[in-house]
């Protein structure tokens, strides 16, 4: 008898819609997300595709370290100009766009491979030869590389330091390739791993950014399911259980519907939401996103309501943060590329290969405080200027005075008998 009551009721809440408004399970599968123990490139990938603060954490960071551009100069940090024109020129036509993509893919999966298109007819597991020339880059995508290589010495321990020996291809399902490691560059962001996988720059916050796309789903859910309020009918007394049935599959879809005709007799009931405010939970989410990726919850979210723009420390530090991936990201695989165009002869053999240094521009972001800053200073120097004529304007006129007056000069302190 349990049973069938149990039944009964169950029958009935499947016909009232009960399968929309009950909460997700807590064994989850990944339609929502879930907390798996390791993280892989597929769930990387998905992340990035789907999610808005892992796709910008992700692509805004590469486009604003390569929006601020570069100069080179020598080691003594004076520009030369004939030197960096032939560099920007050549960054221009072979280098920005391909290196960009393989600091793009570095940032997501934890490392990439720029390929060195070199055009000197051998395959690309053999060494090249200073004089080849470079005709393209190429930024190689991240599931054709089956194995990043370390060299090793003659009982095949890997060396010290680590070096790269070649990458291991399997782009097609029958060919393996090989890519010697004169012919590549290889991005790592920085991380505690020593070894050429490296780390995403959404590992340490995959879990928190799961987190927010539980949020978005549930609360996404909230409001279509209960945000107009429940809706509850009332059959008339004398209702028979076959018109009971069709008020319920009437009404089971009640959110989706513009026009709805019942029995006579009815009574519908209308019950208001309760009101839950989701903005402090986001906010704390938001908060740890931020700390993780080292982002401004004001760059990360742009400016919010009342605000005009992000505040300065906010940019400051998230120009540190840009010029620190410069330095140590990009810089090493930069220098490598500029010189491997030395070798080739594409870039003038007037300069030796380590006679330069990378010296970025400032960043973008940070470029409107640095101007107000000089701002500030000029107005200051104009100050300072305005002071001064009217202290040397005093002067005078106290002088003119004196004169008319037949007096002495208010400096004059001496005495006549």
């Amino acid at each position: 008898m349990r049973k069938l009551f149990r039944d009964a009721l169950n029958s009935a809440l499947t016909k009232l819609g009960f399968p929309f408004l009950t909460p997700h399970p807590t064994k989850t599968g990944k339609e929502v997300g879930y907390f798996q123990a390791k993280i892989n490139d597929t769930d990387l990938y998905s992340m990035y595709k789907r999610n808005q603060l892992a796709h910008n954490i992700i692509i805004n960071v590469a486009y604003d370290v390569f929006s601020s551009g570069f100069k080179c100069v020598t080691l003594e940090g004076e520009e030369d100009k004939e030197f960096n024109a032939e560099v920007q020129q050549i960054y221009e036509r072979f280098i920005h766009y391909p290196l960009f993509k393989t600091y793009l893919q570095a940032r997501l999966y934890g490392s990439a491979g720029l390929l060195i298109g070199f055009d000197d007819g051998n395959s690309f597991d053999k060494p090249t030869k200073e004089g080849d020339k470079i005709s393209y880059l190429y930024s190689i995508p991240h599931e054709w590389v089956s194995y990043v290589a370390p060299e090793k010495d003659e009982l095949n321990n890997i060396t010290l330091p680590q070096k790269l020996a070649y990458y291991e291809l399997k782009y097609l399902k029958t060919t393996s390739t090989k890519i010697d490691a004169s012919r590549l560059v290889h991005i790592q962001p920085s991380s505690i791993d020593d070894n050429f996988e490296g780390e995403s720059a959404l590992h340490c916050i995959f879990d928190v950014l799961t987190v927010l796309k539980n949020m978005d789903w549930s609360t996404g859910q909230a409001m279509f399911r209960h945000g107009g309020g429940l809706t509850t009918v009332i059959p008339g007394d004398d209702a028979t259980q076959d018109e009971i049935d069709l008020i319920d599959e009437i009404v089971s879809e009640i959110n989706t519907k513009t026009i709805l005709t019942l029995t006579p007799g009815c009574t519908i009931q209308h019950d208001r939401p309760g009101a839950l405010d989701p903005e402090k939970y986001y906010n704390v989410v938001t908060a740890q996103i931020s700390g993780g990726s080292n982002i401004p919850i004001s760059i990360l979210m742009g400016a919010q309501a009342g605000a005009v723009e992000a505040s300065t420390k906010d940019r400051k530090d998230y120009a540190d943060f840009l010029h620190a991936i410069q330095v140590n990201d990009i810089t090493p695989a930069l220098t490598q590329t500029i010189k491997r165009f030395q070798a080739s002869g594409q870039i003038s053999k007037e300069h030796k290969i380590d006679d330069f240094l990378i010296q970025w521009n400032t960043p973008s972001i940070f470029i409107i405080d640095a101007a107000r800053g000089k701002l500030y200073e000029a107005r200051a120097e104009h100050e300072r200027a305005k002071a001064e004529d009217r202290r040397v304007q005093t002067q005078l006129l106290q002088l003119k005075l004196s004169e008319q007056q037949g007096g002495l000069n208010p400096d004059d302190t001496s005495t006549g008998d």
